[in-house]
């Protein structure tokens, strides 16, 4: 498998609006598990996770969350990608009490933790790269996401 396989346009929602992290994180979990990601274990596991190990990133482009949890909830690999019109507040990773506006958000589903971090590691190289961010940040069309995401990512190997 590659990471390019792990984009799906059925897992792609742009410009949503959320009143908070909770109700993000329930909305993804519903879709993951109807769509037989998940096992219904998954919200509660990613929103377990989130409070003791943060995953938001802000940087100088891009303010950034990449929740993600146990291989054992989930069924398939993904990821699931949701920009936001209105930002969602995370804490920064590596911290507890720093709370960053979120404005994109990936959430992982791995089904082997090895591959774990070759995968947050990718994500993290193309959210430096300004060409990807701006081309990123002007999709409007769920099909031209998918298709963006699939060659930036392209055929390195999980």
């Amino acid at each position: 498998m590659e990471y390019s396989d792990l984009f799906d346009s059925k897992l792609i929602r742009l410009n949503k609006e959320f009143e908070s992290q909770l109700e993000l994180f329930e909305y993804v979990s519903d879709i993951l598990e109807e769509e037989d990601y998940t096992e219904d274990t998954f919200f509660e596991a990613v929103t377990a996770r989130e409070k003791v190990f943060p995953t938001g990133l802000q940087t100088d482009m891009v303010n950034l969350a990449i929740p993600h949890t146990d291989v054992i909830h989930v069924k398939k690999p993904f990821i699931f990608v949701v920009t936001l019109t209105k930002p969602v507040k995370f804490v920064q990773m590596g911290t507890f009490d720093e709370w960053v506006d979120i404005d994109t958000v990936f959430f992982l589903g791995i089904k082997e933790p090895q591959e774990q971090v070759g995968l947050l590691s990718n994500i993290m190289t193309q959210f430096r790269d300004k060409h990807f961010i701006d081309a990123f940040n002007s999709m409007v069309n769920i099909s031209k996401m998918e298709e963006l995401l699939k060659n930036e990512f392209g055929s390195v190997e999980v």
